[in-house]
């Protein structure tokens, strides 16, 4: 939630063939792709899991930077963009226009795709599923296959989601993204060892802890110290399915 030197918001760049799909966009991920070289205009779907802005802050500033960029180059025409979320995004992307980009002449074209669902585009399968984080608002989780390869990101998820539901869609996947916030049972928030039971009965081939905070890392990497398929995430880390 809070940015340091070492680490910031999340924000995972998922690229399948010539497609660019970001997982989250919270604040400093706009400046943090820039830095990496990446065009924010090569981006063509963008998937929320939830409104808290360590996971949705640079979402309008993405779009609005697309946009202003678009005009420095009358010949380019608007890149569509789809964004996938929980319910309401739309409304709620509504709301942070108004407020930060009141002009109402200027538009960007946007595809919004809400709730759980199945959807595919071109030969990717993409399942939105609910997610249990915090009751005010919904949050939804992504599983990805494409090619026979599979992938999960659960954004934040707390620690009464139904695990038994969690492990039957992650049987055997390739990489599982999935946070340890805490380090007991808590409402909003997976722990390490949920990990570690899940990558256990499901036949993970790799899972991924996000969201450690770097009070926990010392607790954590003793906890999975003798389970070579999960790892702690690392800015700026890069992974191969």
């Amino acid at each position: 939630m809070m940015p340091t030197k070492a680490r910031h918001p999340s924000c995972y760049l998922l690229e399948i063939n010539t497609r660019k799909i970001l997982l989250d966009i919270g604040h400093t991920s706009v400046a943090r792709l820039i830095d990496l070289g990446i065009d924010l205009h090569s981006i063509d779907t963008l998937f929320i899991s939830h409104f808290h802005t360590d996971h949705i802050g640079d979402m309008l500033p993405f779009v609005h930077a697309r946009f202003v960029d678009d005009g420095q180059h009358p010949e380019r025409q608007h890149q569509p963009l789809t964004i996938i979320g929980p319910k309401t995004i739309q409304e709620r992307y509504k709301k942070l226009r108004e407020v930060s980009w009141p002009e109402p002449y200027e538009n960007y074209p946007i595809k919004f795709i809400e709730g759980a669902r199945n959807i595919t585009i071109d030969n990717t399968r993409i399942e939105i599923f609910d997610v249990k984080h915090v009751e005010w608002f919904s949050s939804v989780g992504i599983k990805i296959t494409c090619d026979k390869k599979s992938l999960i990101y659960t954004g934040d998820i707390g620690s009464d989601h139904p695990i038994q539901n969690l492990k039957k869609m992650a049987q055997n996947i390739d990489l599982l993204l999935i946070e340890a916030g805490h380090t007991k049972l808590v409402y909003n928030h997976f722990t390490i060892e949920q990990i570690i039971e899940i990558v256990r009965d499901s036949h993970v081939k790799r899972a991924i802890a996000t969201h450690v905070r770097d009070t926990n890392l010392s607790v954590f990497k003793k906890q999975i110290k003798n389970c070579k398929n999960i790892i702690l995430a690392k800015d700026l880390m890069k992974v191969k399915i």
